[in-house]
């Protein structure tokens, strides 16, 4: 017995998807049906359901009604013998968490095409993807890690998941992509890429390899899956990715893709490395292991976990991490990456307000919802999370003179979740912190995770042979960096502080976000003014640095802009930047490369033995 789908696109310029879904044996009682609210690794309500623009049932080729329970479920009719659905999904969310079709390409997300059989979520699922049917399609293919059943030509045909679960959890493209093969420690790994782009394919498949090597050595082999797919949707503008259990979503822009002969790694090209690197590590770290409280997920409504600072976190300390342990960038290049991160922690007025922990269980209605607002009112468990893990990595060192690292803890729990598959309890990583070091480390976790409290990232990196000095900004670009052993000394004049974001408009800069305490607080400017002139001389988004530059060594600037279409005229007073531009040094290459190097995946090579993990 199995629950049965037939997934078709008829009329892909109305961007829609028909769905047909076949129950052999429906609740007696009346079987509900349910669409997901969220995806899961997206910890927003979404509410997929608005999309479902019609849904009819029959039984025994005679038309039934549905009953509309709730937003996002639907009941049939007690006492059917058998019941089928036809539904149609609107299908124009161009992004990595939902659906999105027209007559060049399709793709979705289960979580929101296929309705779930309630109390029949366990039984196996089947589904048929048809050829789309319009002209264009005659040479579409379709990329999905679902396992086959009766697949043709193209990729199109029978497909079977074991349960709803594992059903939604496998993404589906199609179109004229281009397809990309590697093996990386003998499991087979295909990139495709949909949208017009040009680009050094064989870099990218030498690089990801060495990616996906050095990750599955570090957790040990086999891999926790059969094969492996990376979805890259290439476009203008436009950038994300979303985890699966044996496939990623990307999206990038055509920038972040190498240019054939260019030997250099352009920042958007390892944009595009670090964001594969951190996909790719979530098959572990959160795919299978996970929180408790997501076993299993409740896809209807929220589900509270503070621990996404260590799933989200700790990946986002790795994925720059396996970068330079792959040998794709050097020791510099990463602290210049860190820099970074500690800079736009360091700048954000709400790492005072809000903990990571909170960040982590609020970021159903605050991480995931930011406003104009949001750098004086939260953190990012992201970003956040990253230098709790490196002040962890260095606290675990300095307390066993090496022998026990961040790694360890990783290997640790993963070689439990291999035995047990058990999710994470919410006080589980402290916990085993302590057993590894046996030591009492509760005093850094209490400040780290619950408190608002800068972290000890200068000692952490101290113990990691780097320094680390915070620095007035030199210029609006400026996001930290790495001070050179040829670096004279000698600084460049800073500029003046206003404490705006802001983005290029016609006629001037427009204010995207006020910084609390800031020059342009205290001046009354607001998210969404209009700036067009400072000192009567008119700005615009390339002529504001210079111009601020030039009045440093006033007391203050007079701005007009507009608001809500009416000219308005203010003082904003001159105030040097604070001190939170990162930039380090390298102070000791040996102890740092201890650090950088050290750990389970330096080797390349791949064998089809199992590691032995650390424990």
């Amino acid at each position: 017995m199995s629950i049965e789908y037939v997934v078709s696109i008829v009329e892909a310029d109305a961007h829609l998807i028909d769905v047909q879904l076949v129950i052999t044996n429906p609740d007696p009682s009346g079987q509900r049906l349910e669409l997901p609210n969220w995806i899961p690794g997206s910890y927003m309500i979404r509410d997929f359901s608005r999309n479902l623009v019609s849904i009819k049932a029959w039984s025994d080729s005679v038309r039934v009604d549905l009953v509309k329970h709730d937003k996002s479920t639907w009941i049939a009719p007690a006492g059917l013998s058998d019941l089928t659905i036809a539904y149609r999904i609107y299908a124009w969310d161009l992004s990595v968490r939902s659906a999105h079709v027209d007559r060049h390409h399709a793709f979705f997300n289960g979580t929101s095409v296929f309705l779930k059989v309630k109390d029949q979520e366990m039984l196996t699922h089947q589904v048929c993807f048809e050829r789309p049917r319009h002209d264009t399609a005659n040479n579409f293919k379709l990329a999905t890690t679902l396992d086959e059943v009766d697949v043709g030509a193209g990729g199109y045909g029978v497909y079977r998941a074991s349960d709803y679960d594992e059903l939604i959890d496998h993404p589906v493209e199609q179109g004229d992509f281009k397809r990309l093969s590697f093996e990386a420690c003998a499991v087979p790994h295909e990139i495709v890429f949909t949208g017009a782009c040009y680009f050094d394919e064989e870099r990218v498949v030498e690089d990801l390899t060495r990616i996906c090597e050095h990750q599955i050595r570090f957790f040990g082999e086999p891999a926790p899956f059969e094969r492996y797919l990376f979805l890259t949707m290439v476009v203008d503008r436009g950038y994300g990715g979303l985890e699966h259990r044996s496939s990623t979503a990307l999206m990038v822009t055509r920038e972040n893709l190498p240019v054939p002969g260019d030997e250099a790694l352009s920042d958007q090209y390892l944009e595009f490395l670090g964001l594969c690197s951190h996909e790719y590590f979530h098959n572990w770290n959160v795919k299978r292991m996970k929180p408790a409280r997501f076993m299993p997920y409740e896809l209807a409504s929220e589900s509270y976990t503070r621990l996404l600072w260590f799933f989200e976190g700790i990946t986002s300390y790795y994925d720059d991490l396996f970068l330079v342990r792959s040998g794709l960038i050097d020791e510099t290049r990463y602290l210049g990456l860190l820099a970074k991160t500690l800079t736009r922690v360091q700048r954000g007025p709400g790492r005072l307000l809000q903990s990571i922990s909170d960040s982590s269980f609020d970021a159903w209605h605050k991480f995931y919802k930011q406003d104009e607002n949001a750098p004086n009112a939260i953190v990012s468990y992201y970003a956040k999370g990253a230098l709790v893990a490196l002040c962890l990595d260095s606290i675990m060192r300095q307390s066993s003179s090496g022998a026990v690292t961040l790694d360890t803890l990783m290997h640790t729990l993963w070689a439990r979740w291999l035995e047990t598959g058990k999710g994470l309890e919410e006080d589980e990583p402290p916990r085993v912190v302590e057993e590894l070091l046996e030591e009492d480390v509760s005093s850094f976790f209490e400040q780290a995770l619950h408190g608002t409290q800068d972290l000890p990232v200068v000692t952490a990196l101290e113990h990691l042979g780097v320094t680390l000095k915070w620095c007035e900004r030199r210029s609006v670009k400026d996001v930290g960096g790495v001070r050179q052993a040829s670096d004279s000394g000698e600084s460049l004049p800073n500029i003046p502080w206003i404490g705006t974001l802001f983005k290029s408009a016609p006629g001037g800069v427009q204010v995207t976000h006020v910084i609390s305490e800031s020059p342009a607080e205290a001046a009354g400017l607001a998210a969404g003014d209009l700036l067009v002139a400072i000192n009567a001389l008119s700005v615009n988004v390339d002529s504001l640095e210079s111009l601020t530059r030039r009045f440093a060594q006033t007391d203050a600037m007079q701005v007009h802009y507009f608001r809500l279409g009416q000219l308005y005229e203010s003082t904003v007073p001159v105030r040097s930047a604070p001190e939170d531009t990162a930039l380090l040094e390298i102070a000791d290459e040996e102890l740092m490369s201890l650090w950088l190097k050290n750990g389970a995946g330096s080797n390349t090579d791949c064998s089809n033995e199992q590691v032995e993990l650390e424990t």
